[in-house]
């Protein structure tokens, strides 16, 4: 097997925000501060629909709290910098996740207030205190009894479909633009995500048709090797760079519980999944080191090839795990770099 790359991770300068910027010097001018025209001739202003019902915003929101994973990048690339933001997952020790801190800081020149952790729920007083006119957590699973109190404060919306269900980046991304009025600068912001995405796969041919498996490293002792599920985040980006998921995937859709993006592959069945590289993310370098060493695990084709990437890093694994036109800036680069890599035998395994 090849010698893995073992490496910690510098941060990295996306470079967003001169081109958000570019972006709305564009856009400046064209009416009803981005919003469609279908948008503004409402009279009652703009409705989203979502799964507690509806919100109606009869205005353009300027403070906005933006609640869970994802929304705070939206509203920062969309123009407002939020008034307050949960600390999520992937969050450095500032409490912001490095790209979302980037951004803002040179957008805005400072970064939002962190709302406390409350042990049950929105941290409602906090959240009351920021004077918010609308509150944003599309990926989060705000109940119908918190959505009741959060709306007592500020017009709310929660998530669209099913709770912890983020969709697709790209609509998500239309969602907020929508509430904030800002339905032509989302277009903008889509659009040219997925002409980075484009022009990303454009430059590795070598991508097209190859075969992968998104997963988790193995805890120690652990007999099956986790894997996502084809509507998963992390599956449909490494799909956009020309990847093909492996033909395996009708098998792991039939043995997923629930609603859950992800399952499991005993290591007995192991061999019969065939992929040429294998992707994954772990709690930590000695988790992945672990993994790509398990005797079952390491004659695993792409494996015994060297064509793996393992993310240990809470903000990389973050990055790509819940996509946004901020984090994709952040990730992607990195990302093809490694997969370019993997597949030519250099794996890696970046904590």
């Amino acid at each position: 097997m090849s010698q893995t790359s073992v490496r910690p991770r510098a941060r990295r300068v996306s470079g967003l925000a001169a081109l958000l910027a570019a972006t709305a010097l564009v856009l400046t001018g064209c009416g009803a501060s981005g919003l469609d025209a279908e948008s503004a001739a409402a009279a009652d202003g703009v409705v989203i629909e979502h799964g507690h019902g509806s919100t109606t915003i009869t205005e353009k929101p300027k403070r906005i709290v933006a609640l869970g994973w994802m929304t705070p990048d939206i509203v920062a690339a969309l123009g407002e910098n939020p008034v307050g933001i949960e600390e999520v997952w992937g969050a450095g020790e500032s409490g912001y996740q490095p790209w979302f801190e980037e951004f803002v800081t040179a957008e805005y020149g400072e970064t939002p207030e962190i709302i406390p952790y409350a042990e049950e729920g929105p941290n409602y007083e906090a959240i009351k205190e920021l004077e918010p006119d609308l509150i944003l957590g599309l990926y989060t699973g705000i109940s119908d009894i918190e959505y009741e109190r959060l709306s007592e404060i500020a017009p709310t919306v929660p998530y669209i479909e099913a709770p912890w269900d983020p969709s697709t980046w790209e609509d998500m991304t239309r969602t907020v633009g929508a509430a904030m009025w800002e339905n032509e600068k989302a277009e903008e912001l889509v659009s040219e995500t997925e002409e980075l995405v484009t022009s990303l796969a454009d430059a590795h041919p070598e991508f097209d048709g190859k075969s992968f498996v998104w997963g988790l490293t193995l805890n120690e002792g652990g007999t099956d090797l986790g894997v996502y599920l084809e509507y998963d985040p992390r599956v449909r980006i490494t799909e956009s760079l020309g990847f093909e998921s492996t033909s395996a995937m009708d098998s792991f859709l039939a043995t997923a519980e629930g609603d859950n993006w992800y399952t499991g592959v005993s290591l007995e069945n192991l061999y019969d999944v065939d992929a040429e590289l294998f992707a994954a993310w772990g709690a930590s370098v000695a988790e992945g080191e672990y993994t790509v060493q398990n005797k079952v695990v390491s004659r695993w084709q792409p494996i015994e090839a060297g064509s793996y990437v393992i993310y240990a890093n809470d903000a990389e694994a973050s990055a790509i795990s819940a996509p946004t036109v901020l984090s994709l800036q952040y990730i992607l680069p990195t990302y093809v770099e490694d997969l370019a890599a993997a597949l030519a035998g250099e794996p890696t395994i970046a904590g």
